[in-house]
């Protein structure tokens, strides 16, 4: 095996650097091990090392071009196809994509990340009957593929099927626990069929997989406002707005909060810093109903004209 010594070297040398994070010249050791003899399988490995570290370059037609090249040296490579899919996908380009996906399950019909995907890609597309058709199938062919569980039970949710939803988040949630997303649209399930206590253990379980999710913080204070358990909605976006970055949300949440229990002081106060992190909450402001009877304050007006954002003004 001495003949393939050279090209190991080379391939080690690429992927050293990059580990290092140096891409440019990992491609370039890819290269000059290309030009050393090398098995069929190793080539192909080879080749499909560069477009991948190409599409993490955000170089996407260079890395169809290195697809290409497999195709065409060795024929109907499936994880070729499937890449030409991603990249067009990245590119925004449906059909190819479609295209592309499409053909990498013709090819192997029990390929499960072009099942995944093109299902994924018809969701986020709005073709939703084929998205249910196609995460069916893949349910069908790898029924522990938690994520299409998930996300066939997402799109149930956003139809209004709690039920089906909850059938679907439950198998996930059953398969891998340690996933936060079924664990937390788990909780969305029961809390729109209206089992509030089965809701809140959910969210809490998804709060502990993953404590920098601050939709998980705010569902949790929308469900203790709708009990009138404001102090508990105080607290917990006060939790999540000492735990998320660009934690906006939680700070206006929490401003609606304190001017439902008369602390002026403080909402505004919350209210300033979460429009000098996104000053688009202007907008919803001046239509906010729980700030209808403030139109005429001098802070509220102060925050509304887009003045003393930073938070300098004093009570």
């Amino acid at each position: 095996m001495d003949r393939y010594r050279r090209s190991n070297n080379y391939l080690n040398l690429a992927k050293n650097f990059y580990l290092e994070g140096d891409y440019k010249k990992a491609i370039e050791f890819l290269n000059r091990a290309l030009k050393f003899e090398n098995t069929e399988e190793k080539y192909i490995e080879i080749y499909l090392d560069a477009a991948q570290i190409y599409f993490e370059l955000k170089q996407y037609y260079f890395a169809i071009k290195t697809y290409n090249l497999i195709i065409r040296q060795y024929g109907d490579i499936v994880q070729a196809y499937y890449g030409i899919g991603v990249m067009y996908d990245f590119l925004n380009e449906f059909k190819l994509a479609e295209k592309y996906y499409r053909k990498s399950i013709s090819i192997d019909g029990n390929f499960r990340e072009g099942f995944f995907f093109l299902s994924d890609l018809y969701d986020r597309n709005g073709f939703v009957e084929k998205a249910k058709i196609y995460y069916k199938k893949t349910i069908e062919k790898f029924p522990k593929d938690f994520m299409a569980l998930n996300n066939l039970g997402s799109i149930y949710e956003t139809e209004g099927d709690y039920k089906k939803a909850l059938y679907y988040f439950k198998k996930s949630v059953d398969i891998n626990p340690e996933y936060f997303r079924s664990t937390f649209n788990l909780g969305i399930a029961f809390e729109r069929l209206n089992k509030l206590k089965e809701a809140e253990k959910y969210y809490f379980k998804a709060l502990k997989l993953n404590e920098k999710h601050q939709d998980i913080y705010l569902n949790l204070s929308a469900l203790y406002i709708g009990e009138k358990r404001l102090i508990e909605s105080l607290n917990i976006l006060t939790k999540g707005i000492n735990k998320v970055e660009n934690n906006y949300k939680l700070l206006y949440n929490r401003a609606c909060i304190y001017i439902k229990l008369g602390d002026e002081k403080r909402s505004f106060e919350d209210l300033r810093k979460a429009i000098k992190i996104n000053p688009e909450l202007i907008d919803f402001l001046k239509k906010d109903e729980d700030f209808k009877d403030y139109r005429d304050h001098p802070i509220y007006l102060d925050i509304i004209c887009d003045k003393g954002v930073d938070g300098n003004e004093k009570y």
